[in-house]
Formats: C-alpha cells, structure tokens, sequence
C-alpha cells in the first residue's frame, strides 16, 4: 500500500509555513550576503558601490537563467509526485541536471564576452570599467555552480524539503563575513584583491554550496535509483522541461533586462544616484524575502495537488498564500517607510546619497501591498503548467513599459528622478492585479457537486 503524500493531505497553512518558512529565512541570509558585498564594496570607494550597481543587471542573468530552469523542472518534478510516478519525476531530474550544466556553460563563455559592452552601455568608463570586469569575471566562471545549486534545491523543494537550501544561505552568509574581507585586503598567503575578492568570495561559495546540496539531493526519496543513464539527453522530457523551463528562465531574466532599463535611466542623473539606487535597491529587497518563500510554497502545493486533480487543495493554498503575503507587506511597508534614513547610513555617510535613498525605499513601501498579487499569482499559473501567461506578464512589467514610460518622462519631458520610482511601484500595482485575475479566470476549479434528485 501506498504511503499518504502529506503533500496533498495535511493542512494547507501548516504546508505553506513548513515550505515557505525555511526558504524565507534562507533568502534573508542571502540578501544579508549581498548586504555584506556592498558594505565591504562601501569601505573601498563610491566607485566600487557603483560597480556593484551597474553589475547587479548582468549578475541577474545568472541567477535568472537558472532559478527560471529549475522552477520548471521543479513544476513538473512536483506534477509527477503528486501523480503518484516517481519513475517520470526522477527523470525530469536527471535532464534537468543535464540541461542546467550545459546552460552555465554558455551562460559562462557569453556573458564575459559581452560584459565590457554592457557596462559601457550604462556609463561604466575607461577608468571603471576595469573594475567592473574584475568584481563579475569570477561570477561568470561560477555560472555552472550558481545554476546546479538551483537545479538541486528543485529536486528538493518539489518534495516539500525546503531546509537544506536555508541551511547552505546561511552557511554563505557566514562564509561571506570571512571571505569578503580577506580577500578584499588579503592576507594569510592570499593577496589583496580588491573589488575582484568580492566576486571572488561569492563564486567559491555558490561552489561550496553546490557540492553540499548535490550530497543531500542524492540522499532525498526523489533521487533514489537515480543512474548516469538518466542524464542521457531524452527528447521528449528536454521538450517537456524547455517548454516549462524557458518562459521561467526567461521571465525571471526579465528581472536583469528591466533592472538594466532602470538602471540606465538612473544613471542620468550621475553616479551618486546610481551608487544610492544600488543601496536602496538592495535594502528594499529584504523586505519582500518573505514572498519568495510563500512563491516556493505555492508553486510546491499546487503543482502536487494539481497532479493528484486536488483542486480545492489548490485554490486553498493560494488564498492562503495570498493572505499571509498582504498581511507581511502591510507590516513591512510601515517598518521601512519609518526606518528609510537610519537604513541608509549603516553603508553610507554621504548627505547625498542617503537622500536619495530615502526617498526610493519610502515611495517603494507605498507598493508593496501589490507584490504578493504577482509572486503567489505568477507561482500559481506555473505550478498548474500554465508558463507562458507569467513570462508574458514579466516581459511587459519589467522591459516594455519601463521602456517606454521612462524614455517619455526622462528623455521627453525631463522629469527627476523620483518620477522612475513612481513609475517602478504603479507598474507593480497594475501587473500584480492582472496577474490575481488571470488566476481566477484560468486555474483549475473544483466540479461543483450534483443536487440531489428529489
């Protein structure tokens, strides 16, 4: 007899908590790590603070190549399960493996070959530029680990096992107080590296990471009878993980593209305002970490009970995501709107550039009512095989429209700078509502029940 998936059985808020709770505090140390990049990046020059800003596009490419890769993998991983064939989700795993190697890869080789054309593009000058190469150099090389540790932690979080991926950010987070600074300064037989031991210290711990997850994702139930044959390119499950992998993949690239857009039009207005976006950007960040743990949770729930036709189950799930995440953001938008200054100088003493921030992470709170619309909204189309309509909606959130209005308001009708702030939080309003809608028109719902016959 088979044994009860708790998947799709056990409550559905003690589910989302026990998923989304690990990831969250998991993406807290993360962000934390970046958080320690720019403080250390701070205490060598403004410069380097805007050398981390201008590459926080390009690094995006990596993470969202792979994160949108594993997201499908972990979709259809999570479909089978919940189906009952564990033979068809350890498949998918073994390709998604195969697939995600080869993506890191190009990824590699492309992205240092069209880096120094990038950082030109967006006001990185000869003198810069320099130092811009040598902070994302090494993030490139690591490009195959950045992508596995994503592919690893699929295979486990499809299965509800959020903790060891909190456990390896964590562990980075630590890492990352010891390295940054030794190799920034050197020391101990390792010389000073400067902005490039930032870079540095951030490829050998994705390495550390990889190697760690790669041990406990052997070791899941998923992965047991997993055999070298599995990676064996199959057609017909690489067809299956493009078509479900790609709009993600693509989609959460978006998130580089639009970050270069704005990025772009900020830096119109000098490198005080790059270096303050760069900052606030980064604090702001933290403080919707909570909705990437309830994207994980939801993806997770619904993509089983959507194999298992639990559809009730389903839309449970996603109100009940929903709710925790408007009531995280109301909480949160009052904390950071209130503390905006003091946030700011813990990395900066510069009048200007604390100025600046403050006024992105206020307008910023002002929008964060709308964010849990879109992360549970976009999590729940892909978790019912549904990948197109979320890359859409990202497409025209972060890249057309951004586009457009940016270039009417800045170019056109020289507005400041804080009109690309507002313009950032009533695009995210406007998409997070479309995206609730497209929900409720087009994901699964329960058959009503027959009246009885009198």
């Amino acid at each position: 007899m088979k044994s009860k998936n708790p998947l799709t059985s056990a409550p559905i808020p003690k589910l989302i908590r026990q998923i989304g709770v690990p990831v969250t505090i998991g993406v807290l140390f993360n962000n934390l790590f970046q958080i320690v990049d720019t403080f250390y990046a701070g205490t060598i020059s403004k410069e380097a603070l805007a050398a981390l800003a201008l590459s926080f596009p390009i690094f995006f490419i990596i993470i969202g190549l792979g994160s949108g890769l594993a997201t499908g993998t972990s979709a259809l991983i999570g479909n089978a399960l919940g189906a009952e064939e564990h033979d068809d989700g350890l498949h998918f795993a073994g390709q998604g493996l195969m697939l995600t190697v080869i993506l890191g890869i190009i990824v590699s080789i492309v992205g240092i070959a069209i880096s120094p054309t990038l950082f030109i593009i967006l006001g990185a000058t000869d003198a810069t530029l320099a130092m811009n190469m040598s902070y994302i150099t090494p993030i490139f090389i690591a490009a195959v680990c950045f992508n596995l540790v994503f592919m690893f932690n699929a295979t486990l979080s499809s299965q509800g096992n959020t903790k060891p991926f909190r456990n390896f950010l964590i562990l980075g987070f630590l890492l990352n107080l010891i390295l940054n600074p030794w190799f920034i300064y050197g020391g101990f037989g390792v010389p000073a590296m400067g902005i490039a031991g930032v870079g540095v210290a951030t490829a050998l711990v994705q390495f550390i990471g990889m190697i760690y997850l790669c041990i406990i994702s052997l070791r899941s139930n998923l992965m047991q009878g997993f055999d070298l044959h599995l990676l064996i390119p199959n057609q017909r499950k690489i067809i299956e993980i493009v078509q479900q992998g790609l709009p993600p993949a693509l989609d959460l690239s978006t998130v580089s593209v639009g970050s270069f857009i704005v990025t772009y039009f900020v830096s119109q207005f000098g490198t005080d305002a790059v270096a303050a976006y760069g900052i606030a950007f980064r604090l702001d960040s933290i403080i919707w970490i909570p909705l990437v743990g309830l994207d994980v949770a939801t993806i997770t729930l619904i993509s089983q009970n959507n194999g298992a036709r639990l559809y009730d189950r389903m839309w449970s799930a996603f109100n009940t995501a929903l709710g925790y995440g408007m009531i995280m953001m109301v909480v949160s938008g009052v904390i950071v709107f209130v503390l905006a200054e003091p946030l700011m100088r813990i990395f900066t003493d510069e009048l200007e550039l604390i100025a600046i921030g403050i006024v992105y992470i206020r307008i910023s709170a002002v929008g964060l009512l709308a964010k849990p619309l879109g992360f549970v909204g976009l999590a729940a189309l892909r978790g019912v095989k549904r990948p197109i309509l979320p890359m859409v909606i990202s497409i025209t959130r972060m890249i057309v429209i951004p586009a457009i209005v940016l270039h009417v308001l800045i170019n056109m009708l020289g507005t400041n700078l804080e009109s690309i702030w507002w313009t950032i939080v009533w695009i995210n309003v406007g998409s997070g509502l479309f995206a609730w809608y497209v929900v409720y028109k087009l994901m699964p719902r329960p058959k009503a029940k027959l009246a009885p016959q009198p």
